[in-house]
């Protein structure tokens, strides 16, 4: 067992991993809920949380993992559309820039929150692997997750992520 890599933060890309809208700030708020899963904007065009989300946010946390946003958008149009998923509070943080440097921005949280982990108890999730060189030059070999090619909704996130913390944390 390699306790030393126990998983301590998961971060969560939003466009196209929490939502499926691909590019939240392009959408126009006012978000009004439709459904407990589905959003509206302004000109009613829907954006639906994707399977899952929730019970993860829910599981992670009961189960000690920080989970922050990470995301290139808008902020004020991505928190507006979190709000209304009503989510905002079941994250530890939320750090979204309109820039496409996760890296930077992962280091950057990293070392705000204070937080001392190792690259291996890093946990990056995002429906796109673009960002993945950036984020391994700022912060090391993170444990990368791609929905919809690694695992195709968050309940598959919950069990990769049971799976290793029950081996790399017993």
């Amino acid at each position: 067992m390699n306790r030393e890599c126990c998983p301590k933060i998961v971060f969560l890309d939003l466009d196209g991993t929490v939502w499926s809208s691909l590019d939240i700030s392009a959408q126009k708020p006012p978000f009004r809920k439709v459904s407990e899963n589905k959003i509206v904007d302004f000109e009613g065009l829907p954006i639906e949380l994707n399977y899952g989300v929730k019970e993860f946010l829910i599981w992670a946390r009961r189960n000690g993992l920080k989970v922050c946003s990470l995301s290139w958008n808008i902020p004020e149009i991505a928190i507006e559309a979190l709000k209304a998923f009503e989510i905002f509070e079941m994250f530890d943080g939320h750090f979204i820039e309109y820039h496409p440097y996760k890296g930077m921005l992962m280091k950057k949280v990293l070392n705000n929150l204070g937080l001392d982990v190792k690259p291996c108890q890093i946990v990056y999730v995002d429906d796109r692997d673009i960002h993945l060189k950036n984020v391994r030059e700022e912060v090391g070999d993170v444990v990368f997750i791609q929905m919809g090619v690694n695992v195709k909704h968050f309940l598959e996130l919950k069990s990769v992520l049971k799976n290793l913390l029950r081996d790399k944390c017993v």
